[in-house]
């Protein structure tokens, strides 16, 4: 079977990561106000290691031509990486990931997508956070919200073989009782034992952000927990810590 990226298996060395995703919504909040500062503020309060983020917009109207993933490693310090879903308003709008650490490599992977439906993608870095030992591959990915022919492609897209540590964080619009989801845990583990409800942001009664691992028994769940912030997005960012643990 292919390869998602093509980088060799490598001995699995200890370390912890404190992991964030989070929908953004462009950067509008429930208040109808654009404010990157308000995001930035958000993820720098969580103190995350890595950031996998949805909805991000570079350089189109609704943002004012501004480059989110520019104004978000100014805002956050971390390193920015951007990848393009589809070209929308004047600019691009897809995925991006932010590391506390080094990207050693990055790749965007479509997702094959039934006609009339939006082009979505899953964003994969290579990278070695400055608190962890070891290199490994992180996916952010937004599935359809209308498709479950397409929320399934993303999954199986997914599941390729990977040949480092890997985690996978994104808005999936799918609850963990989904058929989506149960393909995913043929590969993944998640770090959300319970369901954690992220959306509506109000009062969320539904999950459908995730934070997947793999190998399954290669990580350890330290902490999981949705961060009580209603306002800054439509949905609420999820955090989790994780172990990487010898095999």
């Amino acid at each position: 079977m292919k390869r998602l990226f093509a980088i060799a298996a490598l001995p699995m060395l200890s370390c912890e990561i404190r992991v964030l995703t989070y929908n953004i919504h462009h950067g509008k909040g429930v208040d109808g106000k654009l404010d990157f500062a308000r995001i930035g503020r958000v993820i720098r309060e969580a103190k995350p290691d890595i950031v996998s983020l949805q909805e991000v917009d570079v350089r189109t109207e609704r943002v004012g031509g501004r480059d989110t993933v520019r104004e978000l490693e100014r805002l956050t310090g971390m390193r920015g990486v951007f990848g393009s879903s589809m070209s929308y308003g004047g600019g691009a709008y897809g995925n991006a990931i932010l590391v506390n650490g080094q990207v050693l490599g990055s790749r965007v992977f479509p997702i094959e997508y039934s006609p009339n439906m939006e082009p979505r993608s899953i964003l994969m870095v290579e990278t070695r956070p400055y608190r962890c030992a070891a290199d490994i591959a992180f996916l952010a990915a937004h599935f359809d919200h209308r498709s479950e022919q397409d929320r399934m492609a993303g999954a199986e897209l997914a599941n390729l073989p990977i040949g480092l540590p890997a985690i996978l964080a994104g808005d999936l619009n799918a609850p963990p009782d989904d058929p989506v989801l149960s393909v995913l845990s043929e590969k993944w583990g998640t770090s959300t034992a319970a369901e954690s409800p992220t959306v509506p942001v109000d009062t969320p009664k539904k999950q459908i952000d995730f934070i997947l691992f793999r190998p399954k028994k290669g990580w350890e769940v330290v902490e999981a927990r949705v961060l009580e912030e209603a306002v800054a997005s439509d949905h609420r960012p999820l955090l989790a810590v994780l172990r990487l643990i010898a095999r």
